[in-house]
């Protein structure tokens, strides 16, 4: 004798209540998501220090000039970077002084470089510096 039994039936889950919930979710998310923006570059021009008087000065500096190409002289004689530290070092060895003197468009990569070849040198961080502007240096 055979009885009769009643299939299982399949568990199904509700798809289209998900799908709705999904849908409400996705346009939450968009709604309230702030979109990235880009940081603005700021556009920094370094102020130019006037000259020291030179009754002021007492004694005599080494100057270490950077302009906007990049080129670095020692007291007017033309320095490769890769030769600075050792330059400094010497200057370093004799105690002389160190004056730094910028022009204004000088790139950040160029003022970090100066200041490890500084600092591999033994400088201290705070030398006395000067910013000038090439625009003023060439009309005058």
């Amino acid at each position: 004798m055979q009885f009769y039994r009643p299939r299982k039936p399949i568990p199904a889950i509700p798809i289209v209540s998900l799908i709705d919930i999904l849908v409400i979710l996705l346009i939450f998310f968009i709604v309230t998501m702030q979109p990235k923006q880009k940081r603005t570059i700021l556009d920094i021009e370094m102020p130019v220090v006037g000259e020291v008087p030179t009754k002021q000065v007492m004694d005599v500096r080494t100057v270490l000039a950077i302009d906007k190409d990049g080129l670095i002289t020692l007291d007017s004689v033309q320095v490769h970077e890769k030769m600075l530290v050792d330059y400094l070092k010497t200057i370093k060895e004799e105690n002389r002084k160190l004056e730094l003197e910028m022009d204004k468009q000088v790139r950040l990569e160029q003022m970090i470089m100066i200041s490890e070849a500084l600092t591999q040198a033994g400088f201290e961080a705070n030398l006395p510096t000067r910013v000038r502007d090439s625009k003023q240096t060439t009309d005058s």
